[in-house]
């Protein structure tokens, strides 16, 4: 079982994300935590995939959104060859600090910003290239917030203030969860804007509990 967070920076995904493994590992559960690219050790070719990727902003990165979808795809489908496929079949929940949903959101903000095209269109496309990228999670869950308050929250945690062009971009890739959420069941959203930490972790758990029963359960016969 694969579940993946989702959500602008500041929506509260690695502490979600974390508070779920923790959850499911005192329940006795088996489960691999995988952190988002940035702060993962990456495999032998995984590493220069994310030098590549990275042109020093972590939003807008090369004016090209081919360019970005592709490589994108490149690092999740090396992430699930390397990192997710054997966890799966050894029968571990694998938990994402940003899935495929990432690749898709992000990549349809610069198609929605820069070249106007009709979502339903670019998803299209995008679920094309995304599988060459490896499943999706079983239950994708966006914590959304409204883009100025993740923005906020970001700027604090991180101690700097990102610039105009950063804050716009973040604000389209808000409107593509909310186009890719309208098409895709398996993408679930989580309103955590008016939720503390520990009322969204239990929203959380309420929104993967048919996933999750399981596995805990299989665990603690065992």
């Amino acid at each position: 079982m694969l579940i993946a967070f989702e959500g602008l920076p500041g929506a509260g995904k690695t502490t979600q994300s974390r508070a779920l493994a923790a959850h499911l590992s005192q329940h006795g559960a088996a489960v691999t935590y995988l952190p988002d690219n940035l702060t993962r050790d990456a495999q032998q070719l995984g590493r220069p995939l994310l030098t590549l990727f990275n042109s020093g902003d972590p939003f807008s990165r090369h004016d090209s959104v081919l360019t970005d979808t592709y490589l994108a795809a490149a690092i999740r489908a090396d992430t699930y060859a390397t990192h997710i496929a054997g966890a799966l079949a050894a029968g571990t929940t694998v938990i994402e600090d940003r899935g495929l949903h990432t690749l898709y959101s992000y990549s349809l903000a610069g198609l929605l910003q820069k070249h106007r095209t009709p979502p339903d269109e670019a998803i299209a496309w995008l679920q094309q290239v995304g599988a060459f990228a490896g499943p999706a999670a079983n239950r994708s869950l966006w914590l959304r917030l409204p883009p100025d308050d993740a923005i906020t929250r970001a700027e604090q945690r991180q101690g700097h203030p990102y610039t105009d062009e950063q804050r716009a971009f973040l604000r389209y890739v808000h409107d593509a969860y909310t186009a890719l959420a309208e098409t895709d069941p398996d993408l679930r959203v989580l309103d955590v804007s008016e939720l503390g930490t520990d009322d969204a972790h239990q929203a959380v758990l309420a929104a993967v509990a048919d996933l999750t029963a399981p596995a805990v359960d299989r665990s603690a016969v065992a």
